[in-house]
């Protein structure tokens, strides 16, 4: 049954003019620029291909003998010979005796500088760049239970505002700091602090005050535009070379929103649900006014005299395990994040990792794969509803992981192809991108309004977390056996597809706005069930 919030919304339209220039500045613009932000870091920590800085080479000798002279080399795992990367031989006309780099040479064929090279993180000290990544992630654990809390009992609006003012003062402390370890994650750590908070905030704005119906396209723009930011951020780096130029300009663009953030809309749904009746009917009458509408007076009374169905719950996200259908809903849903997350960032670092070829084309023509993932999770989701899909994604990332475990070991020439793995690695970042998008349409569909936003910003603690794994499975499978990594993520891919398989469906589902409603969603469903629109509704009203 319709709340008379729905029924005023509907009333000055849900899917109108003001709809959609909000989607066109807030789910399209501001990713686009927020995404070239956020994952600026991850590039800028690259490490570059290098070696020990050699003695001056004699003009009758070529390179590759005098480096062979000079530099020890080893056999990897499948026998191939490489030169090692952290040690040079003292004397080698005289004995064999080695030491680690004094100093280092860096290949910039296609890096003129980052922080790894800026600061020597390489060799003894390439945990320096883990610790960055990880830290910041722990940050933006840190950062979305306070602003998950914070979005729900004082509104989108204002998180929105605080969260890109962190992002800024966070990368201008990591820009002067750049040469000291302590200031540089500093001010990483301060810049993850709410991150994700900013396009989250105004992703729950867009989607409580627009038609159901709605929901695939503005969850569509959002990651479509995200991916757009993807594909450019590392072909900007390659025409930039220089991180400290990267990273000024992609923050700039974050300094600009910020400056113009009084004019984003509060949530009206919001507003009404924390009682803030006053202001509710402002945002609504500011909806209309650009949807040529107007909110009828016997509508605006009955706002007035009618006490909103629930109000914000000051427990916070230990509100979603009050009951065990929520509990376990919402754990299914972690459970899902950590792993999407997980494979997500170490597939974001494959172009590095396994890249025998330009590390920024790679990483474009990867992120590019995202478009066709995000299409086919909304095409997927909306046929067989969002079990099935991410169910599936989930199943072909396992068998793409356990293909990229067994040509770790194998030394045919056709399988160890440049062309074999891209393939593997493309395939992998599409599906895992629909697993993506349907956890997205989770989150939004199966917490309450009341909750939304501390149930998405706890999901984002659990990727975070997974984020801040990641580089330390690569480094597992860099010094231990390099098969490790694509097993790893083969099995918690099948952890995955349980998962989507043991949470109810919400296709066509109406929003749950109180704790109760959530607590009932999927009251009858059954593990074969599609549950439709009118069961969800019969559900909702019990």
């Amino acid at each position: 049954m319709d709340t008379v919030y729905d029924r005023a919304l509907s009333e000055v339209g849900d899917n109108g003019l003001f709809q959609k220039k909000f989607d066109l500045v807030y789910n399209i613009v501001l990713p686009f620029f927020w995404m070239m932000s956020y994952n600026s870091l991850l590039f800028v920590l690259a490490t570059i291909p290098h070696s020990c800085e050699l003695p001056e080479k004699p003009r009758n000798v070529s390179e590759l003998a005098w480096k062979s002279k000079y530099i020890p080399t080893f056999q990897d795992t499948i026998g191939r010979s490489k030169f090692n990367d952290c040690s040079i031989y003292i004397n080698p006309d005289v004995n064999n005796e080695t030491r680690n780099c004094v100093k280092y040479a860096y290949d910039k064929t296609w890096y003129e500088s980052t922080v790894a090279s800026d600061n020597n993180w390489v060799c003894d000290n390439e945990l320096y760049v883990a610790n960055v990544f990880s830290i910041s992630r722990f940050g933006e654990i840190a950062g979305a239970l306070i602003f998950g809390w914070f979005g729900d009992v004082y509104g989108r609006r204002m998180t929105y505002i605080i969260s890109l003012a962190l992002i800024v003062v966070g990368r201008i402390v990591s820009l002067l700091g750049s040469n000291y370890f302590i200031f540089f994650v500093s001010g990483a750590l301060v810049t993850c602090l709410s991150t994700w908070t900013v396009v989250q905030s105004s992703y729950i704005i867009s989607m409580e005050m627009s038609a159901p119906d709605r929901r695939a396209v503005v969850t569509t723009l959002r990651n479509t535009s995200l991916s757009v930011g993807m594909c450019v951020l590392p072909l900007l780096y390659w025409w930039l070379r220089d991180w400290k130029i990267l990273m000024s300009i992609t923050t700039s663009s974050q300094l600009l929103f910020m400056f113009f953030s009084w004019n984003i809309i509060e949530s009206p749904r919001w507003s009404w649900i924390s009682g803030k009746i006053d202001d509710c009917i402002v945002h609504l009458q500011r909806i209309a006014v650009t949807n040529k509408t107007t909110l009828s007076p016997e509508i605006e009374n009955e706002i007035r005299r009618t006490p909103p169905i629930g109000k914000i719950q000051s427990l916070g996200v230990f509100a979603l395990f009050t009951h065990w259908r929520l509990a376990t809903h919402t754990i299914l849903q972690l459970v899902i994040s950590l792993i999407v997350t997980l494979t997500y960032t170490i597939l974001l670092f494959t172009p590095g990792e396994k890249s025998g070829g330009n590390p920024f084309l790679e990483a474009s023509w990867q992120a590019f794969a995202e478009f066709p993932g995000y299409f086919l999770g909304a095409l997927l989701t909306e046929r067989i509803g969002r079990r099935y899909t991410g169910a599936i994604s989930f199943s072909i990332s396992a068998l793409m992981w356990t293909i990229v475990a067994i040509r770790e070991n194998n030394s045919n020439g056709w399988i160890q192809s440049h062309w074999v793995g891209t393939s593997l690695f493309f395939t992998n970042r599409l599906f895992i991108t629909s697993t993506y998008y349907t956890i997205s349409m989770f989150n939004m569909e199966l917490y309450p309004t009341c909750l939304r936003q501390s149930g998405i910003s706890l999901g984002n603690v659990i990727s975070s977390g997974g984020a801040a794994i990641a580089p330390y499975v690569l480094y597992l499978g860099r010094h231990v056996d390099s098969r490790w990594p694509g097993l790893l993520l083969a099995g918690v891919s099948l952890v995955g597809v349980t998962s989507y398989l043991l949470l109810p469906e919400t296709l066509n589902a109406k929003l749950p706005e109180t704790i109760e409603d959530a607590q009932n969603f999927g009251k009858k469903y059954t593990l074969l069930s599609k549950l439709s629109l009118r069961k969800q509704e019969d559900i909702t009203v019990e």
